[in-house]
């Protein structure tokens, strides 16, 4: 699915009241949809949550990404430092 209907998507679930976050590796794209909550990464196209097998960069990734759940939304998105070596 593209960026950006995900970010579209997701406006529309937080209108109707269901929290939403994003996490996407092109923030270009993603950003001009203005998704409620979204963290943003340098990692690869199709390993948005980070390297196969790396638990821990998934897991920082994820716990990142959830963590904007419990903020109200809309925020400015989430820069991480996580990037694809």
């Amino acid at each position: 699915m593209c960026s950006q209907s995900v970010g579209l998507i997701a406006r529309v679930l937080e209108m109707n009241g269901i929290a939403t976050t994003l996490t996407s590796t092109f923030p270009s794209m993603t950003r001009g949809t203005a998704p409620p909550r979204a963290t943003y990464n340098k990692l690869a196209r199709g390993s948005t949550l980070g390297h196969p097998h790396n638990v821990n960069q998934q897991r920082r990734v994820l716990q990142a990404t959830l963590a904007l759940l419990a903020m109200d939304a809309p925020l400015d998105p989430v820069k991480l430092n996580e990037i694809w070596e």
